[in-house]
Formats: C-alpha cells, sequence, structure tokens
C-alpha cells in the first residue's frame, strides 16, 4: 500500500512539472528569428502589400509613401528603401490615446500632448488667465483633431494591439516592462533581451537588462564579419522601450543591414 501511495504522488508531481513546461496557448501572432505567422499562415515578407492584405484585409491608411497601417488592428507594415516589397511588420503597445501619448513622449509623436495633459498641468499655474488658457487649449485641440497633429498624421494605429503575442515561445503583451518580458524569457529558457544604444547619449549601456533609457531591447548581438552581415537573412526582433515601458514591438526582414541600433 505504501509503495502504491509513493508511486501516485510520484505521478502527481511528474504531471505538475510537465504541465509548467507546456507551450504557452496559441496566439494569433507566432514570432521568432526564422518565422513569423499570424493564424498560422506564414507572413510575406518580401513580397508586395497586397500579399498582406489577403491575411490582414485591406488597410487603412498610408501616412508615408512606404507606410501601410491596419488601426482596427494595432500594426503597420513598411516597405524596403530598395523595392516596394515589405520587409518591416510594427505591432503597437501604445498609441496616441495612451498615457505617454498624452504626454507627447513616444517615439514618432514627440511634443504633440493632449489638451487633458495640459490642463491637468495647468491646474498648478495660477497666474494664467482664463481667457488665455482657453484660448490656448482651443488651438491646441483644433491642431490635434483637424490640424499637423490629428492623428491620421501620425504612424500609430488608432487602436493598440490588445491580445498577447507569441514570441519564440514567451507572452509578450501590452503593459509589460522589460523586466517582466525577461521574466517569461528566463522561464521558457530563453536569451534575455538587452539594451542597445540608440538615442545617442553617449553612455555606455549595451547589454543592460535594467536601463530606463528609451531605445531598443534585443537578442541580437550583431555579426562577428563582414561576411556573416552579408550572408546574413533572418527576422530581427527588437522591442522599443519608451519610459521605462515597451511602446511596440519592430521586426525586420534582415539581410544584414543591422537594423538593430536604427
Amino acid at each position: 500500500m505504501k509503495k502504491l501511495v509513493i508511486l501516485m504522488l510520484s505521478s502527481f508531481f511528474m504531471q505538475c512539472q510537465t504541465s509548467k513546461k507546456e507551450p504557452m496557448l496559441e496566439t494569433d501572432f507566432y514570432i521568432s528569428e526564422h518565422t513569423i505567422t499570424y493564424k498560422k499562415q506564414e507572413l510575406p515578407f518580401g513580397k508586395p502589400v497586397d500579399e498582406w492584405v489577403k491575411i490582414f484585409g485591406e488597410y487603412n491608411r498610408r501616412p508615408y509613401k512606404r507606410i501601410y497601417i491596419w488601426d482596427n488592428l494595432g500594426i503597420y507594415v513598411s516597405e524596403s528603401e530598395q523595392d516596394e516589397n515589405i520587409n518591416e511588420l510594427q505591432i503597437f503597445f501604445m498609441n496616441l490615446d495612451s498615457p505617454l501619448g498624452q504626454m507627447g513622449k513616444l517615439e514618432e509623436a514627440k511634443g504633440r500632448v493632449s489638451v487633458a495633459f495640459i490642463k491637468e498641468k495647468d491646474k498648478n499655474v495660477d497666474w494664467l488667465k482664463e481667457d488665455y488658457k482657453n484660448e490656448k487649449y482651443k488651438r491646441i485641440e483644433e491642431r490635434n483633431t483637424t490640424g499637423s497633429d490629428s492623428p491620421q498624421n501620425f504612424i500609430y494605429p488608432f487602436k493598440i494591439y490588445a491580445n498577447p503575442l507569441n514570441i519564440e515561445g514567451a507572452e509578450v503583451k501590452a503593459g509589460m516592462k522589460v523586466s517582466d518580458i525577461n521574466k517569461k524569457r528566463a522561464a521558457a529558457d530563453l536569451p534575455l533581451i538587452k539594451y542597445y544604444d540608440a538615442d545617442l547619449n553617449s553612455k555606455l549601456e549595451d547589454g543592460s537588462t535594467t536601463t530606463l533609457s528609451n531605445g531598443y531591447f534585443t537578442t541580437f548581438n550583431g555579426f562577428l564579419t563582414p561576411e556573416e552581415q552579408e550572408k546574413a537573412d533572418f527576422y530581427n526582433i527588437m522591442y522599443r522601450q519608451t519610459e521605462g515601458e515597451i511602446e511596440y514591438i519592430r521586426i525586420v526582414h534582415d539581410k544584414g543591414q543591422e537594423y538593430y541600433k536604427y
């Protein structure tokens, strides 16, 4: 009887240990250095945008010549500078409506602040006259809705990507910080993402897993030789950190261009 109990307990503990190693739940996006899929369809990097429309449906906007945005999905793709084929995908966890967006902190919308943010700041300013403040708020609102700072002029989708991503077997989702992502990666026995300087602030932060500086985190360490660089063909996965939070995931079909710093 004692042996039977021991066997049952052993079986129970083995099942518990096995369950911890089970793969995470399926997500729409699966992302790795060699495969990018959406709903189990391989994404057509290196092909024209028409092939992407077959997977995601018609895009909503083109604020710039080479960029195509799906506002409701929270993504954009862009064409290579060498031809009209798509070589980059960005998945956004923040947009202009996000807290950092309203504060004017986003990478591609610096200084574009919301009226609500300015009103909050003005609460501590006693000397501003009401007429002046109201006129200022009106100007900002007009600029942000129909003027130069209107949402359609920016690359940020009108909605963020709200679902989790599966990146190399670890879950990544909106609201996560680098430390959160690295906990998931460590649990999945994956290399940690580390910082590569992109803001030219002269600080020696390359390789850090904790810096709060704005820039990219990645597992890519660069090429050892020019020959390696010429032969490179992989998906460079970069995590854009802004003010200590992940703003978006940038995926470039990299053929030796070393996009990781730019």
